[in-house]
């Protein structure tokens, strides 16, 4: 009965974290801490392609999907954290280190403003690479994170 749980990832976990938002989970889950997540795995996968090597994401997407699909069941398009924030009831604090590459920042704000039901709030992590808000910002990150789980809903 005094269970209180918070859901926090970074990077893939964030992904996760994303992902479980949407759907019900336990009242003792209280709230969601999402670091350097994407929007979806179609952005996600096509950014990389054309950061890492130069490549479009058109044919080599769509094919590999459509791979996915026949020889395991889903799609890329499957895959999509931005929807599961849009169901979101539970509050969420959204992290993002503003030199991402890896997972573009750009992704930050999509998600912050699909997030349209129960309390959202926003931590820009100034000068931070993927997954390094923490160790660049270990104090404020603390602060923020710790004062965002300790409110009640």
């Amino acid at each position: 009965k005094n269970t209180r749980q918070v859901i926090h990832g970074i990077s893939m976990g964030a992904a996760t974290t994303m992902a479980v938002s949407g759907e019900k989970t336990p009242d003792y889950v209280k709230c969601f801490v999402e670091d350097c997540g994407y929007t979806c795995v179609w952005d996600e996968f096509s950014a990389q392609l054309k950061e890492q090597f130069g490549l479009p994401a058109f044919p080599l997407m769509n094919t590999t999907s459509a791979l996915c699909q026949y020889r395991y069941g889903w799609s890329f398009a499957e895959a999509q954290q931005i929807e599961q924030v849009r169901k979101s009831t539970k509050p969420m604090l959204f992290i993002h280190g503003d030199k991402d590459a890896f997972v573009p920042y750009a992704m930050l704000h999509p998600l912050y403003e699909a997030k349209t039901k129960g309390r959202k709030a926003i931590f820009i992590a100034k000068g931070s690479v993927h997954a390094m808000a923490y160790r660049d910002h270990h104090e404020a990150y603390t602060r923020i994170v710790k004062d965002f789980v300790s409110k009640e809903e």
